[in-house]
């Protein structure tokens, strides 16, 4: 008998199916019963360190229902050797909607007009926006999501370049996509977005330094990680007007301070990590994670294990410090 334990939001429909599996005991997470755990499904809010990992003795798998993993050490649990996966596919849609809804959000004004509508007040001027055919969008992680993202550019009639060093040549070639240097798709951008994971490699990778790359009726969208970005030097480039507006959906901490300089940004639309936070996903997530579960310990097999291999992600958080 292997005793699952649930530690987060899971949906009803994943959890009939392993409950199914007469092989396993089925329970929602405490601190008592984590010692007996021999698999943990979570999320992104439960943290899996070293302490986490001393009380789970009996822990062969972790499973987390999200397509990012800066929440596990993943240098911790190769040592004790637990199996790790993830659902990378789970939100690719949801998180490229997402993008896009940000994206026209900052083109056309929608929320700052919206709120003027909402006060009385009647005025255009302020609001001219732009087409979004003949422009282009640069794109940093040409992964799963972002050659979602990538494909509804194409569809406004954009053109698209991307800077994904881990990428074949094949993966630009088929999803119609140009590749760049950093600095070129700096430059060369319209609208900038971000699709990569939390690791060494991408922290920070935008800052002070880099806006001098830009233009100054740049867009900035980030639904990938908050620590991608050094905020305070994001801010200082809204408030200077350095570039035009950035949509975030992702903070360096969240719940974001009260007291961050973002929010203190007018040309910044701000939403609380929605990218992921559809119905169709989360069932998605819960289903591909009981699936993964069954997999493993009916047939020994491994799905969408971690850590990847010479890939953006191939860092856990503790080498990221």
């Amino acid at each position: 008998m292997k005793k699952i334990v649930i530690a987060d939001r899971f949906a009803v429909e994943a959890l009939i199916e392993l409950k199914k599996n007469k092989n396993f005991r089925v329970e929602n997470y405490t601190e008592t019963n984590i010692a007996e755990a021999n698999a943990l499904i979570i999320r992104s809010k439960f943290a899996v360190d070293a302490n986490l990992l001393n009380q789970a003795k009996n822990l062969e798998l972790i499973v987390t229902c999200t397509s990012g993993y800066d929440h596990i050490d993943l240098k911790e649990t190769a040592q004790r050797n637990i199996k790790v996966m993830y659902t990378p596919e789970a939100n690719v849609t949801s998180t490229a909607e997402h993008t896009w809804a940000l994206l026209m959000a900052c083109t056309r004004h929608i929320v700052f007009a919206h709120k003027e509508m909402k006060a009385g007040v009647w005025t255009r001027d302020p609001f001219v926006g732009f087409e979004l055919e003949n422009k282009t969008l640069g794109i940093i992680g040409l992964g799963r999501i972002g050659q979602r993202v990538a494909k509804m550019a194409q569809a406004f009639g954009m053109t698209v370049i991307a800077f994904d060093p881990y990428q074949l040549e094949d993966t630009f070639k088929k999803a119609n996509v140009q590749r760049q240097s950093y600095e070129e798709v700096l430059k060369q951008s319209d609208i900038l977005t971000f699709h990569v994971p939390a690791t060494f490699e991408t922290h920070h990778m935008l800052n002070r330094s880099h806006f001098e790359y830009v233009h100054e009726d740049l867009i900035l969208i980030n639904t990938s990680r908050g620590s991608v970005i050094n905020e305070d030097d994001l801010a200082d480039a809204l408030q200077e007007k350095a570039i035009a507006c950035a949509g975030l959906d992702v903070f360096n901490k969240e719940p974001l301070p009260r007291d961050s300089k973002l929010r203190k940004c007018t040309n910044a639309i701000l939403t609380p990590h929605l990218g992921a936070f559809t119905e169709e996903a989360f069932l998605k997530a819960s289903m591909q994670a009981a699936q993964q579960v069954e997999n493993y310990f009916s047939k020994n097999i491994l799905m969408n294990a971690l850590p990847l291999q010479n890939e953006w992600g191939s860092l856990s958080f503790k080498e990221r410090t």
